[in-house]
C-alpha cells in the first residue's frame, strides 16, 4: 500500500447476507404498518382478554415483568454495569470506505474507482398496509434480488446495499428504500436485463393496472473517481461501509475501510483525491 492508508476493520472471514437484515426489515415494516394507537388499542385488547382469563392479581404480572425487565436492563446499560447492547456493531472512531480493485487489490488513491448507486423503493397505499394484496409478492422479488446479489453479485459488480424507512412521509405504512451499490452502470443494466429482475419486471407489468395502490420507484446515479466520498464516526456499518468487497493486504482479506485520521482521508477534499488531508486546519483543531 506504501503506508497510503491504515486499514481500520479487523480481518473478517464473514461475509453479510441478507437473510438476518431481511428478517429485521420484516418486522420494521410490520411494526410500521400500524399507528402507535393501534398497537396500544391491540395492546389493551390483549391485557383486556388477559383479565378475563386470569384473576385480577395475576392478570398484570405479564406487563409489569415485562417493563421492569426492560426500565432495569436500560439502568444497568446506562450506569455502565452491564454491556450496552445498543454499541453492538458499532465501530469506535474516524474511519471511510474505499473501494479496492476487483481482485482485492488495494486502493492507492482515494475516490479511486467509480461507483453507480441505485435507490429501489416501495409502499403500499392500500387501507390494509403491507397486508394489501400483491405487496408481499413485491416484498418477496425485492428480497430475491437482493439475497442473489448478496451471495454471488461479483458477476454484477455489485458492492453491498442498506435498507431504510421513510420517516417524514406519514404516521404509518412508510416507504421502504434500499440504496445499492455496484462498480459500473454497465453491470447494473446487465443485472436488470438478468432473469431475476426479468422475472419481477413481468409480474409488475402483468399486476400494475388492477394493483393501482403499489408504489415502485427508482434512481440511478453514477459517480466517477475522484467525484464520491464519504465518512463515518462512531458508526456501524452501514451504507457503502456494508459492502461485502474485499481488500487483500499481506494475505489478509480486510474490509475496505480505512482510518481516517490519517493523511489524505483526513478531509473531504482528500477523500476527494483533490487534497492532502490538511485543508481542515483553517476551521480550528481537529479533535480526531
Amino acid at each position: 500500500m506504501g503506508g497510503a492508508f491504515q486499514p481500520f476493520a479487523p480481518a473478517s472471514a464473514t461475509r453479510r447476507t441478507h437473510a438476518r437484515s431481511g428478517a429485521i426489515t420484516r418486522y420494521t415494516i410490520l411494526r410500521d404498518n400500524f399507528t402507535i394507537g393501534t398497537w396500544i388499542a391491540l395492546g389493551s385488547l390483549l391485557q383486556g382478554l388477559i383479565f378475563v382469563v386470569l384473576p385480577a392479581r395475576y392478570a398484570l404480572l405479564p406487563v409489569v415483568a415485562l417493563l421492569s425487565h426492560r426500565i432495569l436492563r436500560t439502568l444497568l446499560m446506562q450506569f455502565g454495569l452491564i454491556h450496552n447492547a445498543q454499541m453492538d456493531g458499532v465501530y469506535p472512531g474516524k474511519f471511510t470506505a474505499q473501494i479496492p480493485g476487483r481482485n482485492g487489490e488495494p486502493p492507492h488513491r482515494s475516490s479511486g474507482q467509480d461507483i453507480t448507486i441505485m435507490i429501489l423503493a416501495a409502499r403500499s397505499n392500500h387501507p390494509l398496509g403491507m397486508l394489501g394484496p400483491g405487496y408481499r409478492d413485491v416484498a418477496d422479488h425485492f428480497n430475491g434480488m437482493l439475497n442473489h446479489l448478496w451471495k454471488g453479485g461479483e458477476n454484477y459488480g455489485f458492492l453491498g446495499s442498506s435498507s431504510w424507512l421513510s420517516a417524514n412521509e406519514r404516521h404509518a405504512g412508510n416507504q421502504i428504500m434500499v440504496v445499492t451499490y455496484f462498480r459500473s452502470q454497465e453491470e447494473l443494466h446487465a443485472f436488470a436485463h438478468g432473469p431475476l429482475h426479468s422475472k419481477a419486471w413481468n409480474w409488475w407489468n402483468s399486476i400494475a393496472k388492477t394493483h393501482p395502490y403499489l408504489s415502485i420507484m427508482h434512481e440511478v446515479y453514477t459517480m466517477p473517481k475522484g467525484h464520491w466520498e464519504n465518512i463515518f464516526v462512531n458508526n456501524h456499518l452501514t451504507g457503502i461501509a456494508a459492502t461485502n468487497a474485499r481488500v487483500e493486504i499481506d494475505g489478509e482479506h480486510l474490509r475496505p475501510l480505512f482510518d481516517a485520521t490519517r493523511g489524505s482521508l483526513r478531509s473531504q477534499l482528500g477523500r476527494l483525491g483533490r487534497g492532502t488531508g490538511t485543508e481542515n486546519g483553517e476551521y480550528g483543531e481537529d479533535v480526531y
